[in-house]
């Protein structure tokens, strides 16, 4: 095992494993949502005349916009494929294989190499992470996450890596707020190393955090500061969520993601599994967290918390702390809803906890624990390998194909229709595999993003796409019906 551990080869087969997993099957799982939709409406603006944007999507229901980095980001890649929304999957999943990389390299360099391998080998094994690396929303937490704990981290040997920390922490309000409360962390951090980070480097710091905001800082100043009073929109809504909130429920759904992050039910549709929890027939379709390996994980977890040594030795300090800043949020305020992706962040910081706590397991017991943990790697594999994708890109694309066919070259109205996923981007993707609908049911949330588009004008048919389990009676006039993986299509001549 000492030999496995140091041989490098054992790396570069657990990232080709991570790439594979998340590469080969992003076709047939990835799920594509309004979210994906909309980043892809705002980069699509910019291909077709390029200019410049202050904002990305709007997030939280409170009139806050993320700022537009990301879709900077996806822009030259969504020009290249010619709007393929495949192309958002491709850049997420390189991102999950980068963070891959990434735990290791800070398992390594926080503990030893030993710690680097077991906390990767999860990472690119699990089948509820390889999962959302394959979601296109929200993309990059995880890496961010590590980014931000490794710049904290090489502080202690040059001052320099705050202009790391403010770059990371700057793209949060790019890409993902689950990660804001980190500041509390690197406020702490920077004034126990007070006496070794000089002016300079906090004045360049703060400016490089600015620079990377400008564009929001830009837009407050020309909206009336919408973005920045948020806050107090927020604290407005908490008062009325504060009224239901129960923290016993909130704990009882900490519990779930401890045990899901190893195990996941197979043979199940991916995108039940990380879309909100979903009911058919009042049985839930998403995989229920085995309570032993909950627990367990919980217990590991708090062990690591309340150890002394923890809080003595400053890298395993800097982890609980880092993981505090995303569980206290996730149980504590009422205004979060209790979704796990609020804790894509604290994921790799908690298989590098799992990997560090193998040194207090006997030498005698410690092949044990590798065997157990090598059985949740196969089992994610093949989790992932038979997992459905009823409610993929590829299901979604057949269906589009097989409309085209039907309707010819008419035009039609497009409605979408159903229960866990209603909403599936579906004008969007017309847009791209078959042809834009005269009228949608997105254009009253989306149609300021293509006015060019919009159309009084009669179509001969109507389209509904319909999530095939939904309880959703369709009026029989229909002249086609077709069924592909989860939905149906109901196409009615006008």
């Amino acid at each position: 095992m000492s030999y496995l551990f140091k041989n490098r080869n054992l790396l570069i087969l657990i990232l080709i494993l991570a790439a594979i997993l998340r590469l080969a099957f992003l076709p047939k799982l990835m799920v594509f949502t309004p979210d994906e939709e909309y980043q892809l409406y705002l980069a699509n603006t910019i291909v077709k005349n390029f200019h410049i944007i202050w904002i990305g999507v709007s997030t939280l229901g409170f009139d806050f916009y993320m700022g537009p980095l990301w879709i900077y980001i996806i822009y030259p890649f969504v020009a290249l494929f010619k709007g393929d929304p495949i192309v958002l999957g491709y850049i997420s999943s390189v991102l999950g294989v980068f963070t891959t990389l990434l735990i290791y390299f800070l398992g390594k360099k926080m503990f030893n190499i030993k710690v680097g391998i077991i906390a990767s080998l999860i990472y690119a094994t699990s089948a509820l992470i390889i999962y959302y690396d394959q979601q296109p929303y929200p993309a990059g937490v995880p890496f961010l996450s590590l980014l931000i704990t490794l710049s904290l981290y090489m502080t202690k040997y040059s001052s320099k890596w705050w202009l790391l920390f403010a770059v990371s922490y700057g793209m949060i309000f790019h890409v993902h707020l689950s990660l804001f409360l980190t500041i509390l962390v690197a406020i702490y951090w920077g004034y126990i190393q007070r006496e070794s980070l000089s002016k300079k480097v906090f004045l360049l710091s703060v400016l490089t955090f600015l620079l990377v905001i400008s564009p929001l800082i830009a837009f407050d100043y020309f909206h009336k500061g919408s973005n920045i009073t948020a806050p107090i929109r927020i604290l407005q809504n908490s008062k009325i969520h504060t009224q239901n909130f129960n923290l016993s429920n909130r704990l009882n759904d900490l519990l779930q993601p401890f045990g899901r992050m190893w195990l996941l039910d197979p043979h199940k549709n991916n995108a039940d599994e990380i879309l909100n929890p979903c009911m058919v027939n009042q049985i839930s379709t998403t995989t229920k967290a085995n309570w032993f390996v909950s627990i367990t994980a919980l217990l590991l977890f708090i062990f690591f918390l309340i150890n002394k040594d923890t809080w003595r030795n400053e890298n395993t300090r800097l982890l609980i702390l880092l993981s505090l800043a995303f569980l206290l949020p996730f149980i504590f305020l009422p205004v979060i809803r209790p979704i796990e992706y609020y804790l894509l962040g604290f994921f790799p910081l908690f298989f590098l906890i799992i990997a560090s706590l193998i040194k207090f397991i006997p030498m005698n017991l410690r092949n044990v624990i590798y065997i157990v943990l090598v059985f949740f790697a196969v089992h994610g594999v093949y989790t992932v390998m038979v997992a459905k994708g009823d409610y993929g890109l590829a299901t979604k694309k057949k269906l589009i194909v097989e409309i085209m066919q039907k309707i010819n070259n008419q035009s039609f109205n497009l409605q979408e229709e159903g229960d866990c996923h209603k909403y599936g981007g579906w004008r969007y993707l017309f847009s791209i595999y078959g042809r834009i609908p005269v009228k949608s049911s997105e254009d009253q949330t989306f149609g300021w993003l293509y006015p060019e588009e919009l159309s009084t004008m009669p179509a001969h048919y109507s389209v509904i796409i319909k999530e095939s389990r939904a309880p959703i009676n369709i009026n029989h006039g229909y002249n086609f019906k077709l069924n592909e993986g989860g939905f149906s299509a109901y196409i009615f001549q006008n």
